[in-house]
């Protein structure tokens, strides 16, 4: 059965490919991988349907667009690299979209690396002083305070910016600022493979 695009959510569409990814690693089959082929060809080639932001980020939904970048520049690096499908196209592509979310273009959206990175992420844990430091017990102050998180969130990758590479360091836009596990599987994923493909 081949997993192909619906009319659902981002969400739904991302993990079809990520399904068809798979199976084309595990069957060879050649319809799976042709599938996979055909996504990423579409991401990097059409311009006229896949957006993109000014400064180049593949811009495929307004709340967390760097969830959808990462995870797309993992679908069709591992296109590259277990399935040998346009490899330095595919790679290249995938290096770009990670380099943008780590600094590229003058803003890391991944805290902690380099200089200038988010330091007011939507997230209850960073946002809240432990116990220990303030006595206190966290409440809905901490979310509004203009000051930077008391707990700094290394290594988590933020929603990110707008189409127009606009970005607002602000707790309570979790559209933009927010951490999730989604925004940073595919990010830790492509990572990974840039990593093994330099070594």
């Amino acid at each position: 059965m081949l997993i192909e695009e619906t009319d659902g959510s981002q969400w739904d569409k991302q993990r079809r490919q990520g399904e068809n990814v798979l199976l084309a690693v595990l069957t060879e089959e050649e319809k799976y991988k042709s599938a996979v082929e055909a996504f990423c060809d579409y991401i990097l080639y059409d311009k006229t349907e896949v957006k993109r932001t000014p400064k180049g980020l593949v811009f495929i939904g307004e709340w967390g667009p760097l969830r959808y970048a990462a995870n797309v520049a993992y679908v069709c690096l591992v296109a590259a690299d277990k399935l040998a499908i346009n490899q330095e196209a595919y790679r290249d592509f995938a290096k770009k979209q990670i380099d943008y979310m780590l600094g590229d273009t003058g803003y890391s959206y991944l805290i902690g690396f380099g200089t200038n990175y988010p330091r007011r992420p939507h997230h209850a844990s960073s946002s809240c002083p432990t116990v220990e430091a303030c006595g206190c017990e966290c409440d809905s102050s901490y979310e509004t305070t203009p000051n930077p998180n008391p707990n700094l969130l290394e290594g988590a990758l933020v929603g990110g910016p707008d189409d127009q590479d606009r970005f607002t360091d602000n707790r309570t836009d979790f559209e933009t600022n927010e951490v999730t596990l989604d925004y940073n599987a595919g990010f830790q994923g492509a990572l990974a493979g840039l990593l093994n493909a330099r070594n």
